[in-house]
């Protein structure tokens, strides 16, 4: 006769690998988009660069900051790998996850593979949902160790803006990310601790079963 556990955890497990699944393609697009949004907006006084404002995509916030055109000589901000691990690991992380989960869907014996995954794929998510979500203190840090650009962004317009002359500040859309990146984290995280449990669980019910006959 079938554990009563077992018997539950097993639709249990399959659904919330559905939920994983989902909420992980979610996070990749996501994820995607951070790079095409509007992540950072600058405004600065009458008659400077920025007068009219400007929105960073994420791919400057990652990559290059230029702001609104390439000027030869000119960099706002470096390469940044917070950033740059902070979206590309869960990117890549949870694709591979999707993958793992759909075709190990309903094979035995691949709970611990699966769950290592998820496990680690979780950590990601959290990561960089945090790391993108502090994306305007990455960007100020980055922009003030820049050197060799023949204007200093940092002091010419960074710093005006902060201290209010006139914006610098955050878009919504890191927030949409910390929020889809900690979602998906925590039900990801939870399904790493159901398959272990289940993998461990089936274990023990089947030495016991062994000792009773």
């Amino acid at each position: 006769m079938e554990n009563k556990t077992l018997k539950v955890l097993k639709p249990v497990v399959k659904v919330l690998a559905l939920i994983s699944i989902a909420l992980g393609l979610l996070a990749v697009a996501i994820l995607v988009l951070y790079n095409f949004s509007d992540i950072l907006t600058i405004y600065t006084d009458e008659g400077t660069k920025y007068a009219d404002g400007f929105s960073y995509p994420g791919y400057q916030t990652i990559f290059s900051g230029f702001g609104n055109m390439i000027i030869q000589g000119y960099t706002e901000t470096t390469f940044n790998i917070w950033t740059f691990l902070g979206c590309f690991l869960p990117l890549i992380g949870c694709i591979v996850a999707s993958v793992m989960l759909a075709t190990n869907f309903a094979r035995r014996g691949t709970n611990k593979k699966k769950a290592i995954v998820e496990g680690i794929v979780a950590v990601f998510l959290i990561f960089g949902g945090i790391v993108l979500y502090n994306v305007d203190k990455l960007w100020i840090a980055n922009a003030k160790a820049v050197t060799g650009s023949y204007t200093y962004y940092y002091e010419a317009y960074l710093m005006p803006a902060i201290n209010g002359e006139l914006y610098f500040g955050k878009d919504y859309f890191p927030t949409v990310v910390l929020v889809i990146c900690l979602i998906a984290g925590l039900v990801k995280a939870v399904n790493c601790g159901l398959l272990l449990f289940q993998k461990y669980y089936a274990r023990k019910v089947n030495r016991q079963n062994v000792e009773i006959k």
